[in-house]
């Protein structure tokens, strides 16, 4: 993709390089099948799979007006050092191919340029040339109709003439973090060697970063593919030790990817990242991968996100089938952070002194970039396949949200007060004892507790130990749970709605905890009352009002717990909660002072490879 063709300009000491910038690209078995991602075509166009070509017949029509293959006119003219493209495409037979153009704005199309192309045999034709994209915005794509039988489409791509004194030199690191998830991490790396490392100008500009945090991962047979074993200290952990292995060769490293372990990724994006920050004028700029849901493989989760005391999604579940959501895509909103399953930055932007947050997980893909304060862009096609996050839930997560989203406040908020902070534990810990769920209670509770004793505690703690703690504390989901799951009684939950006066009713009561028991279902009844079933995430407390027992489902999974009334417990979490309030009350201020003093200390080189133990733990 990256192969230049060189010509001196005369006058100039630079050279003029045409390269490729955008490859089109076609579903395929073993990443992606939904075809409205990559292509429309009518009912005389037949799709290969296996060799990846269209056969047409005549009045064949393939357009590209889609989330793949469209060009995104407006971040490449302001981002960009590109003024024009070219367009070549891979055809045998003759064709009529228009370039067009859609606006966000009117949503109305524009012809471009059309031409009438033949070729003998399968062939790269160079179809339109030098195209200047600055009287566009919105999308450019090309739509081709063959006009006679047997007629082949194999692929084609956007291409940019440009002076090498426009262009960097980028090489970038892939950092992985993974825990115990081979077959994932063994699939993305075969789709790398087949798709990336196969092509020799572009797969040299790589090199994987694999780090193994359940250090069962065997080497994997690849120069460009290092494994690197490394102590659980979770994502934050697995991250930070990925940025400590590139800076050893920092001269050698443009840029860092930051992916998850478990996402599907086409490996064209690497392509797209790569040719991107290639010519990209402002050398700070990051690029977020947006997240697509893996079971739904067209909806999109969200396309970068912003933190501002809480978390908001930009663009989430769209249905990206549909070009005006393709459109309403190339919109460009305020973006603070993004999540780390594709996260690419440039490596001068960070040093020994920068390094990530020891949250071990969730948080740590916010306060990193909320640090550094760098430009972060999203582009249509640059994404990842991810399992849904509601199907990734876990009761024991409450431990890591509730700390770590505090820890997070404080260090990033002046707004945040002790008030905001006891509200904070006192809310979520409520919320879940009225739920019965009295362990998830205490988790929050203790995540309140760890909070209170200040960094000290984060740096002398041995995360994976207290993971393993962690872990031990919360509702455990189970195959075949006490309780029969009936999908009639879930959909009660989640279309449950509730009037005022029910409402009122209570949270005067605490949920039903100050109600006599004559007022509660019978626990064993499948039909009519008797026991709930509440989604395991998404639930609320009125699900479970005047049950005596609860069944929080998964649906995805398949697994699920159970849970039980118990005023003893409820009372024992409200007296906790009370005693944290006080002592949050008297201890925030030198709390929040403490935290954003030593955040330095806990963001460096020397305390990353103490925590790590490095030298235990190096290859």
């Amino acid at each position: 993709m990256t192969d230049l063709l060189v010509s001196p300009r005369l006058g100039n000491k630079s050279l003029t390089t045409s390269g490729k910038i955008q490859n089109i690209i076609f579903p395929t078995l073993d990443i992606c099948t939904v075809e409205n991602l990559f292509l429309r075509q009518n009912s005389k166009v037949i799709l290969t799979y296996e060799q990846n070509y269209a056969e047409l017949k005549k009045g064949g029509i393939i357009s590209f007006d889609t989330y793949f293959n469209s060009f995104s006119v407006q971040k490449w003219k302001d981002y960009t050092n590109v003024k024009a493209i070219s367009i070549n495409l891979n055809l045998k037979g003759t064709f009529k191919v228009k370039l067009l153009n859609i606006d966000y704005f009117s949503q109305s199309t524009k012809l471009v340029n059309q031409k009438i192309v033949t070729a003998e045999a399968l062939d790269e034709l160079c179809v339109f040339e030098e195209i200047p994209i600055h009287p566009y915005t919105g999308l450019l794509y090309v739509e081709i109709e063959a006009l006679e039988n047997n007629c082949l489409f194999t692929g084609g791509c956007f291409s940019t003439k440009i002076t090498t004194s426009q262009t960097s030199d980028v090489k970038i690191a892939v950092a992985i973090c993974t825990y115990k998830r081979e077959p994932y991490v063994q699939k993305n790396m075969q789709l790398i060697k087949k798709y990336l490392f196969n092509k020799s100008a572009l797969g040299e500009k790589f090199e994987i970063f694999i780090i193994d945090n359940g250090r069962t991962l065997k080497e994997l047979d690849h120069p460009q593919i290092h494994v690197i074993p490394n102590k659980n200290a979770g994502g934050s952990g697995g991250y930070t030790r990925g940025i400590i292995e590139v800076l050893k060769r920092k001269d050698e490293f443009s840029h860092i990817i930051f992916m998850d372990d478990d996402v599907v990724i086409y490996p064209e994006v690497y392509e797209r990242i790569y040719n991107f920050q290639r010519l990209v004028i402002n050398k700070d700029i990051c690029i977020g991968g947006s997240m697509l849901k893996l079971d739904s493989q067209y909806i999109q989760h969200e396309n970068g996100a912003i933190w501002d005391n809480e978390t908001v999604r930009l663009k989430p579940d769209m249905d990206l089938r549909d070009v005006k959501n393709v459109l309403f895509n190339e919109i460009e909103e305020h973006i603070n952070y993004n999540g780390w399953w594709l996260f690419c930055f440039p490596t001068k932007n960070i040093d020994e002194f920068s390094l990530p947050y020891p949250f071990f997980i969730k948080m740590d893909d916010m306060e990193f970039p909320l640090r550094l304060k760098q430009k972060i862009i999203t582009l249509n096609g640059i994404c990842v396949w991810h399992e849904a996050l509601e199907n990734k839930y876990s009761p024991m997560l409450n431990y890591y949200f509730r700390r770590n989203e505090i820890i997070l406040k404080t260090l990033c908020s002046d707004e945040f007060t002790k008030i905001d902070a006891i509200k904070y534990f006192v809310k979520n810990s409520l919320r879940e004892a009225f739920c019965y769920r009295y362990k998830s209670a205490d988790l929050v509770l203790k995540a309140a507790s760890d909070f209170l004793q200040g960094p000290g505690y984060l740096k002398t703690i041995d995360p994976e130990q207290n993971n393993i703690e962690i872990l031990k504390l919360g509702e455990k989901a189970v195959k075949n749970p006490q309780l029969p799951f009936v999908h009639g009684k879930y959909m009660e939950s989640i279309e449950e709605t509730e009037k005022t006066v029910h409402r009122f009713i209570r949270l005067i009561t605490l949920n039903g905890h100050l109600l006599p028991s004559i007022f509660f279902h019978r626990d064993k009844v499948i039909t009519n009352g008797g026991y709930r079933v509440a989604p395991i995430q998404g639930y609320r407390p009125v699900n479970i009002f005047r049950a005596r027992k609860a069944l929080y489902y998964n649906l995805t999974s398949q697994e699920g717990f159970v849970v039980v009334f118990s005023r003893v417990e409820f009372f024992k979490i409200l007296y906790k909660a009370i005693i944290i309030a006080v002592q949050v009350f008297f201890q925030f201020s030198d709390l929040k002072r403490l935290y954003r003093k030593t955040r330095p200390e806990l963001t460096n080189k020397a305390f990353w490879e103490k925590y790590l133990e490095i030298n235990k733990y190096s290859e």
